[in-house]
Order: structure tokens, then sequence, then C-alpha cells
């Protein structure tokens, strides 16, 4: 699973702008391959199972179908900075996208890395009737995941530095104000 600088980039500025507060989202590839080509930010405040995870899962669905994508995992970053586990929601999420999609995968964002030039994300798989972390990820003995680019990494760091995630839409954002473009922003990228 390869992912493009855009889908690294955007949940790692979806942390960096709610520091204090838990994040989702969803990643995107095209219909076509299983390069993760984007990723769409959910919540910041509603980040339980609720009617409006239903309803952002509606838009991210016509989004997808109307510009040949598809969802193929999940992603959240806990409220605590060392807390890398994935969550009970996060997993309930996550296996309802892995009964459509059997290589779903979800990634949980090490806090402590955000800021730095290690790759911060920690993708789990399921396995053996559970969520388990895929270990080795982004390591060049394991190209199960991978990022299409090496320095997407120093990349993010300067751009958390530059204050890039203020440009940052989620779909709380669009709740509040529907002309934040949640979506896509593409601002960002």
């Amino acid at each position: 699973m390869k992912f493009a600088h855009k889908s690294y980039l955007k949940p790692l500025l979806h942390a960096a702008k709610y520091p204090t507060a838990a994040v989702n989202g969803v990643f995107l590839a095209s219909t076509s391959s299983d390069t993760v080509v984007d990723a769409v930010p959910l919540f910041h405040f509603w980040n339980m199972l609720t009617p409006m995870l239903e309803v952002a899962f509606t838009q991210v669905d016509l989004h997808c179908k109307a510009n040949g994508l598809r969802i193929i995992g999940y992603y959240e970053a806990n409220e605590r900075v060392d807390d890398v586990a994935l969550s009970p929601v996060g997993q309930r999420i996550a296996s309802q996208i892995l009964k459509t999609v059997p290589e779903a995968f979800a990634v949980v964002i090490n806090n402590e890395s955000i800021s730095t030039e290690n790759v911060a994300f920690l993708p789990y798989q399921f396995k053996e009737g559970q969520w388990r972390v895929s270990k080795g990820a982004f390591t060049e003995k394991n190209t199960l995941f991978e990022l299409e680019n090496d320095s997407s990494p120093a990349q993010t760091v300067k751009a958390i530095r530059d204050d890039l995630y203020s440009k940052l839409a989620d779909f709380d954002n669009h709740l509040e104000n529907v002309k934040e473009d949640w979506l896509t922003n593409k601002e960002i990228a």
C-alpha cells in the first residue's frame, strides 16, 4: 500500500490543527489502484458513532463515486500524545470498511512523531479476528506500507511549521460553515 504525499500530509495536518482532541478521517484510493491518493478529515469533535458519522460517510461516498475513488482505510489520532492504540470506535469504523474492502486498513497517528521526520503512521491490519499493528511498516524490508515520496515526512514538518493546518477543514468545520471544503481541501497539497 503506497501513500501519496497528500494522503500522508492531510491526516497529520488534521492532528496538528487539533492537538488536544481526538481526530479521525478516511483514506481514499483510485478504483483502479491500491495507491492511497487522498485523505478526508472527518471529525475533531463528534468522533463517536453518531448519525453525523453516517452523514459524513454518505457525503464521502458520493464524492468517491463522482471522482473514481473508493474508501480504502481509516485514520485517527488520539487525544493523548502517547496513545497509539486503535480506539474501539476506530475498530468498529475500520471493520465496517473491511466488509466491502478486503484490503482495508487503519492508521493511528503517532502524535510524538508528527513534528519529526520519522513516519508518523502506525498501520493496523485485521488479522486473526482482531485489529493488529502491522510490524515493520514503512521500512525498507516491508513494502506492504510505504510512502510514495520519501520526503513526505520532512515536507509535512515544514507544512506544520508554516501553519498550513489552519487551512484544513474537516466535516465538523463544514457543519459550522457549509462553505468549508472538507472533501477535497484543495488549498492543501
